[in-house]
């Protein structure tokens, strides 16, 4: 990201295509226009209207989208798109311009950090300033060096009581806590990343595939709905599991290397639940390849609402089971996310969750590129960063009546995982999510950002083994 002052970013952005004429003149006639900084680059003029609602992400995308490769601005937009996205993932973390003052102010950084760390943060943030967090980024992935932070650290601690003393201990003592909690992430991705060595590159590749969102479908005759352990079924699973490691053989590994890879075998097979009106079974079971064990889901269902041809498909072990285990007597859901409503939670769920997800969707993507062979066919409804949503309880009127909590289960496909593994990783991202009425139409709560960042962190550590991890509040 450029560090040049620019004396009229909003410009910049125009000539480079990315806003209209009234979203340039909406900007310069925001109340807030004139008390802005010198913004460092395009980017910030552009995350700063994301943040103040005058431009939209989809709003973004599709002025990007129509700016042609041989534009005169192409490049310089695509960038300017790509950092602001950066920025709006900072400014959903608290880590902003604001942030940055406080840390200096209570002396924690000198003023050459502050004015390096001032370019790489937005102005404003879709959360409340955060010099905790923002003290924590600076030393894992800004400009203040380890060894600088530890001395502050030290330093810290040998002061003696004053004013501002309390407040500066509490600052420095939790950003080490998301350090370390940091540090043990990375630890674990490196442990599981030799033990995979040590085991064989293939398993953690197929367990990916299988279990972490990869699972594709498959057709098979029975126009009736089998049972989990039908033969029928069986056959399928185990064709599948076969065309899966024939998969792995051809993307992931050196043919002239010798290693034998095994097909797996499916066993355990049982019925969690069945949904009648949609004529969909919920099933689970165990795949196993020698003393390796490892949970799988899957369902069986019509290809089409009125279709007799069936389908297995993959599926996340824990949306089965909380999609198929909670069913009337009748094979309906007995949760519904009422008073919301299944299709407005979903819709608030995504739409508060789109601004979060693109920068490091965007970044993955740069990081690997997606290679599919094409012999396992995929669900695209999968394929998506937040794949399926499910209630796992009723929601609960808020005490102060200005909204509703609902428990959830989220199909999270992890791009920072993903692009750290080099398969597709799905992660199961439980947690509790305050949805509020706003003008007829529902929209997730103020503090959506905060809680979805967290419940996503807290599965990323659960997965990589990681359970005992300092979690800020």
């Amino acid at each position: 990201m450029s560090s040049d002052a620019n004396p009229d970013a909003f410009l910049a952005l125009l000539t480079q295509g990315l806003i209209s004429d009234a979203q340039h003149d909406a900007a310069r006639a925001h109340p807030e226009t004139a008390a802005l900084p010198p913004l460092p680059s395009p980017a910030h003029a552009l995350a700063w209207m994301r943040v103040r609602g005058l431009v939209t992400e989809e709003e973004q995308n599709a002025a990007l989208d129509k700016i042609g490769d041989d534009a005169p601005h192409a490049d310089d937009a695509a960038d300017t798109a790509i950092d602001a996205d950066d920025l709006i993932e900072l400014a959903g973390q608290g880590i902003t311009h604001e942030a940055i003052e406080v840390l200096f102010r209570d002396s924690l950084i000198d003023a050459e950090t502050r004015d390096m760390a001032l370019t790489e943060t937005p102005v404003v943030g879709t959360v409340a300033a955060s010099p905790v967090a923002t003290l924590a980024w600076l030393a894992t992935e800004g400009p203040l060096e380890k060894e600088r932070f530890d001395a502050l650290r030290t330093q810290v601690a040998a002061e003696p009581a004053f004013a501002m003393a309390a407040e500066r201990t509490r600052i420095v003592n939790e950003a080490q806590a998301l350090i370390e909690a940091d540090e043990q992430a990375v630890k674990a991705w490196q442990a599981r990343a030799q033990r995979s060595r040590r085991i064989g590159a293939w398993k953690f590749i197929l367990a990916v595939a299988v279990i972490g969102g990869g699972l594709g479908w498959y057709l098979f005759a029975p126009a009736s709905v089998p049972a989990c352990d039908a033969a029928s079924t069986r056959k399928t699973l185990d064709s599948l599991m076969r065309r899966v490691t024939m998969d792995v053989r051809m993307r992931h590994l050196d043919p002239n290397a010798g290693t034998v890879i095994e097909t797996p075998s499916v066993g355990s097979m049982r019925e969690v639940g069945y949904r009648k009106p949609e004529r969909v079974r919920g099933c689970v079971a165990v795949m196993t390849r020698g003393d390796s064990k490892e949970p799988m889901a899957y369902t069986i269902g019509p290809t089409e609402p009125k279709s007799d041809e069936m389908v297995v498909r993959g599926a996340d072990v824990a949306i089965v089971e909380a999609r198929f285990g909670h069913l009337d007597s009748d094979g309906r859901p007995l949760y519904n996310a009422e008073p919301i409503g299944r299709e407005a939670m979903e819709k608030a769920f995504r739409e508060g969750a789109a601004p979060l997800s693109a920068a490091r969707s965007a970044s993955a993507m740069r990081m690997r590129p997606r290679t599919d062979s094409g012999l396992v066919r995929k669900d695209p409804n999968r394929s998506r960063e937040i794949a399926e949503i499910e209630p796992t309880g009723p929601c609960r009127k808020l005490d102060d009546g200005a909204g509703h909590a609902c428990p959830l289960v989220i199909e999270y496909n992890d791009s920072l995982l993903g692009a750290l593994s080099g398969s597709d990783t799905s992660l199961p991202v439980t947690g509790e999510f305050t949805f509020v009425e706003d003008n007829g139409n529902w929209r997730v709560s103020d503090d959506f950002p905060k809680t979805f960042v967290r419940k996503v962190l807290e599965a990323r550590l659960s997965s990589m083994g990681v359970t005992d991890a300092a979690m800020p509040q």
